[in-house]
């Protein structure tokens, strides 16, 4: 195997503030480039967003947001619906409230500020370390559509009113590959995130497969062996990586099997 594909991003500082209301009721817009097709342009191009801000509430026992105010078209790729309501998990609440593009409140309707959330992220009580929201927000800055793995965009009301059922992987195929990689003694490398490429016509009620599954790579990397073993577990769909240095940099990897030519 050899890697054959990388993106590396410099993670950039941004002053802590609590988000500003936005004016207006102008739509989010979103401009896309896709790193991993060769086609790609190699123009560089990020999220952009207007002047534009929901409001949502934190749940401490859910570990994620009720959204009370939303407002233009990022619920459309954003966020999952439990009976009816619109929640965000923590690492999209960061990448929001970085943008200006959500305000959180706690259970007084007061703001919390960055610096708040960025501890809650950091902590890794709530499903997502400080790594992991590092590359969600590089691949969502980028323009792709990101869900953490396992979880479903939409869930029908289970008769429960609370939101702490709502980033749990339900399904049982998740539980069968988890036990099945521990069996493996490779259950420490699971990927993180379903990634679907830059689509308006995304549905969350019908989302389709995802294009590639990320997993993070932690500590001492994997033999060829194992990473082969990894891969068979997933239907096909194909796992790309993601490595976070020590200065915030962010680099995602693909491998191939590569044919070498036999030497005369």
């Amino acid at each position: 195997m050899a890697a054959t594909a990388a993106v590396t991003a410099g993670s950039r500082r941004r002053r802590n503030r609590a988000p500003a209301v936005g004016a207006g009721n102008d739509d989010a817009e979103e401009h896309h480039h896709n790193p991993f097709l060769e086609t790609a342009s190699s123009a560089p191009s990020r999220v952009q967003f207007r002047n534009v801000a929901s409001r949502a509430r934190w749940v401490e026992e859910a570990g994620a947001t009720e959204v009370v105010e939303s407002k233009g078209k990022l619920w459309l790729t954003t966020g999952v619906t439990r009976g009816g309501k619109l929640c965000y998990n923590i690492e999209e609440i960061g990448f929001l409230v970085e943008r200006s593009a959500l305000i959180l409140l706690n259970d007084k309707d007061q703001t919390i500020g960055i610096e708040n959330i960025y501890e809650k992220i950091a902590g890794g009580k709530y499903g997502c370390s400080w790594d992991t929201f590092q590359a969600y927000k590089h691949l969502k800055s980028l323009g792709y559509i990101v869900g953490r793995y396992g979880v479903p965009w939409t869930l029908k009301n289970s008769g429960t009113s609370d939101t702490n059922q709502s980033f749990n992987k339900v399904d049982g195929t998740c539980s069968d590959i988890t036990k099945s990689l521990k069996e493996m003694h490779i259950d420490r490398l699971t990927p993180s995130f379903e990634v679907y490429l830059p689509n308006s016509m995304f549905k969350k009620s019908s989302p389709g497969a995802p294009n590639f599954l990320l997993c993070l790579l932690r500590n001492k990397p994997f033999s060829r062996v194992e990473l082969e073993m990894l891969e068979n577990n997933f239907g096909g769909i194909p796992l790309k990586y993601c490595h976070v240095d020590n200065n915030g940099r962010v680099s995602f990897l693909c491998f191939d099997e590569v044919a070498l030519p036999s030497l005369p």
